[in-house]
């Protein structure tokens, strides 16, 4: 199946039932890639950096929104509040030397966390994974990271993981059991 990483996009429901809509992040979205960094909460951005960050920079926030869905894809999720468009998740994936296996990331914005998110995001990383010939997504994850070891532990896709220094390092294939 060819899938056009870069106009991606599909509306779906929260395990709440809310409607959201996930889609390629694009070059234009550096300030609401910004302002939903600075909407996490310090505990979220340690987990999702491993470490404190204080912000994004101009040159982050480019390497970030602009990108090449082949071996860098991102996506949002996103919800429009007042006619604006607002990101309430952001997942991605970055293949390394070998263009099979790609590292995995999130952050999900604290007042939604718990909602399904992390999980539908993963689902549609997957599939653009997949159709690029990207087979296994691995993770680094702090181990007191239960959210997200949940996301990988309920997601249908089949993964192992190890336990080194405190850090959960999960191996995921990008299909469905």
């Amino acid at each position: 199946m060819l899938i056009d990483a870069q106009k991606y996009f599909v509306d779906v429901r929260m395990l709440d039932g809310g409607a959201i809509r996930i889609r390629a992040i694009r070059a234009d979205d550096k300030e609401r890639l910004h302002a939903h960094f600075r909407g996490l909460s310090e505990k979220s951005v340690y987990f999702r950096f491993m470490g404190i960050r204080r912000d994004l920079s101009p040159l982050d926030l480019q390497r970030l929104t602009e990108l090449d869905f082949k071996n860098h894809v991102g996506l949002v999720a996103t919800m429009t509040e007042n006619g604006r468009e607002r990101f309430i998740g952001v997942g991605r994936y970055i293949c390394g030397a070998d263009p099979t296996r790609a590292e995995v990331a999130f952050a999900i914005l604290d007042g939604f966390q718990g909602r399904g998110i992390g999980t539908l995001l993963l689902e549609h990383l997957g599939l653009i994974a997949d159709a690029n010939g990207v087979a296994e997504f691995e993770a680094d994850v702090l181990g007191e990271n239960r959210q997200m070891l949940e996301v990988f532990a309920h997601s249908g896709f089949e993964s192992n993981r190890s336990l080194d220094s405190g850090v959960v390092h999960l191996r995921s294939s990008t299909r469905k059991k």
